[in-house]
């Protein structure tokens, strides 16, 4: 009987380098993806030193894998793609000035992670990324990453209120929706995104911290109260890094809510004015 588990890790974070993002660039995008480098200054200790080639080095990489058991992984983004403001997982969604070219970022990393993942099929788990700005370009790149069998799914942000998007719960993002269950592309939420602007101000990276989780949880409930898992109900929906502990008491409080209310705003039906007024 072995004294030790094999392991598959659900949470691994991988990324290429500027150089190698630069080879998956869109030419049209590299001289400005030049310009933007020789001003950026990456804000993240552990991607400036020696230990960031564990992001992208196979051999390294395995290597300290294995010597904690672990055999496979499921990868979400860690570095810093052309244009991005900083990682993906707490980057705030693009504007439309800078859409086209976080797109173009966004795509380089996609296809480098799909080679990547190729190396060693079955072992890597790929989780594409799209942003939520043009659902149109949304379900082209969640097509283009079931074709490119990243195992993982595809990572969505959370969208912070202070933004022009559209919440999670609007219908709008239904072609997004029905396209990865179309395709059983598992849908990711990380912890990280959705948080409003905090200023520049001495406690802003503390109510960061803070208020991670409470920013993380929030999909699930949009999603549901959104009736989205009604109306697409084989879509697989995965939060990460935000612990489980919280789900029983957030269950327990929805069961307090006004069901038959919520019921009919979740399938779009109409609601009326005194059902409206119990929330």
């Amino acid at each position: 009987m072995s004294d030790r588990y094999t392991l598959i890790s659900a949470d691994c974070h991988a990324g290429a380098n500027i150089d190698t993002y630069m080879e998956y660039l869109d030419p049209a995008f590299r001289q400005a993806a030049t310009e933007w480098r020789e001003a950026y200054k990456n804000p993240f200790r552990d991607l400036q030193g020696d230990g960031r080639t564990r992001n992208w080095d196979d051999e390294r990489r395995w290597s300290d894998l294995h010597a904690d058991g672990t055999v496979a992984e499921v990868l979400f983004p860690n570095t810093v793609p052309p244009f991005f403001p900083t990682g993906a997982l707490v980057a705030r969604p693009p504007t439309a000035a800078d859409l086209d070219k976080r797109w173009a970022g966004l795509r380089s990393h996609n296809r480098w992670l799909k080679d990547w993942c190729d190396r060693y099929p079955g072992r890597r788990a790929g989780i594409g990324q799209v942003f939520l700005n043009d659902v149109d370009l949304a379900v082209d790149e969640a097509r283009w990453i079931a074709d490119a069998e990243l195992m993982g799914g595809v990572l969505i942000p959370a969208i912070p209120d202070d933004c022009d998007l559209e919440p999670l719960y609007s219908p709008v993002y239904d072609p997004f929706w029905k396209v990865c269950e179309e395709r059983a592309l598992v849908v990711n939420c990380h912890a990280g995104s959705g948080h409003p602007d905090y200023g520049k101000y001495p406690a802003a990276s503390m109510m960061f911290a803070v208020e991670t989780d409470w920013f993380a949880h929030r999909p699930l409930w949009q999603m549901l109260f959104g009736g989205v898992f009604e109306r697409f109900p084989r879509l697989r929906f995965v939060l990460s890094e935000q612990g489980c502990d919280w789900l029983p008491r957030q269950m327990k409080g929805f069961d307090l809510c006004p069901t038959p209310e919520i019921a009919a705003v979740s399938a779009g039906r109409p609601a009326t004015d005194a059902a409206i007024s119990g929330f």
